[in-house]
C-alpha cells in the first residue's frame, strides 16, 4: 500500500491528502488537588456531608461541549480551524456518491448520524470538524454488584481531534484556560501524547505520483481531503 493510501474491504482504494491532528490527555479530579472532598475513599453515606470529586469531574466535562452533547464549547476552539475548500468539499461529495450509507451504518452499528444529518452532511462534518471525545471514565468501584464508596479521585481519558490550522500546543492551552475560567483550575490536565494535523497539496509531485501509479495498475482511487483519524505526518509537512 502506498503512503497516504488505504484499502477498503471491497478492494477499493482511498488516497487521503492528510490527517487530523490529535491531543490525548487525562483529566484528573481529586480531593487532594481540589481541596474539597476526601483525600481517600470514604463511605458513600458521607455524600450528604462531603463533596464528591467524581461529580466535580462530571461537571467539568459538561462544560467542554454544548447542550447537544457533541459540539466543542471550549473558548476559541474553532478559531484556527480552517474550513474545507470548495475542491475539498467536492472530494467528499464524490466519495459520498460512491459509498452506500447503509453499508457504513451497518459496519459502525449506528442508526443515526449526529444531529440527524443526512449522509453527505455527516461526511462533511467527519472530514472538516475538530472534536472533543471521552475515551474512558475511571473512578471508584467498578466490579460486580455495588460498593458503598465515595471515591477520592476520578479520571477521564480525552482525545481532541484537530484540523488545519490548529496545533496541539494551542488547543491544549485553550482547554486549560477554559477549565480555569469555569472554576475547574484544580483538575489536573495530563497530556499523554499528540501532534498537529497534516495536509498535502493534491497538486504536489508526491500525490500526482501516487495517483499515477494506481492508474497504471488499473485502479481509480477515491481522493479525500484527509483521514478523520490521526498519524504524525506533520513531521513531513509542517513548515515549523
Amino acid at each position: 500500500m502506498l503512503p497516504g493510501a488505504s484499502q477498503n474491504p471491497d478492494g477499493s482504494v482511498e488516497v487521503e491528502l492528510g490527517a487530523k491532528g490529535v491531543v490525548e490527555l487525562e483529566l484528573v479530579s481529586s480531593g487532594e488537588k481540589w481541596g474539597r472532598g476526601p483525600a481517600k475513599d470514604v463511605h458513600s453515606s458521607l455524600e450528604a456531608q462531603v463533596d464528591s470529586p467524581s461529580w466535580h469531574l462530571i461537571q467539568a466535562l459538561n462544560t467542554l461541549v454544548e447542550k447537544d452533547g457533541h459540539t466543542p464549547a471550549v473558548e476559541g476552539f474553532f478559531a484556527l480551524a480552517k474550513p474545507l475548500s470548495a475542491a475539498q468539499r467536492q472530494m467528499v461529495m464524490t466519495y459520498a456518491d460512491t459509498v452506500p450509507e447503509e453499508v457504513m451504518m451497518k459496519e459502525l452499528g449506528v442508526k443515526h448520524w449526529v444531529h440527524d444529518l443526512n449522509w453527505k452532511d455527516s461526511l462533511l462534518r467527519l472530514y472538516s470538524q475538530p472534536t472533543i471525545n471521552i475515551e474512558g471514565l475511571v473512578g471508584g468501584y467498578t466490579g460486580p454488584g455495588g460498593k458503598t464508596v465515595l471515591p477520592h479521585k476520578a479520571v477521564a481519558k480525552i482525545d481532541m481531534r484537530l484540523v488545519p490550522d490548529m496545533t496541539a500546543a494551542d488547543t491544549l492551552a485553550k482547554l486549560k484556560a477554559h477549565l480555569a475560567k469555569h472554576g475547574f483550575a484544580d483538575i489536573e490536565v495530563n497530556m499523554s501524547g499528540g501532534y498537529d494535523p497534516t495536509q498535502t497539496d493534491p497538486d504536489s509531485k508526491l500525490i500526482k505520483a501516487i495517483l499515477a501509479t494506481y492508474h497504471k495498475l488499473g485502479l481509480s482511487p477515491k481522493v479525500l481531503p484527509r483521514s478523520p483519524g490521526s498519524w504524525p505526518g506533520y513531521r513531513f509537512t509542517n513548515p515549523r
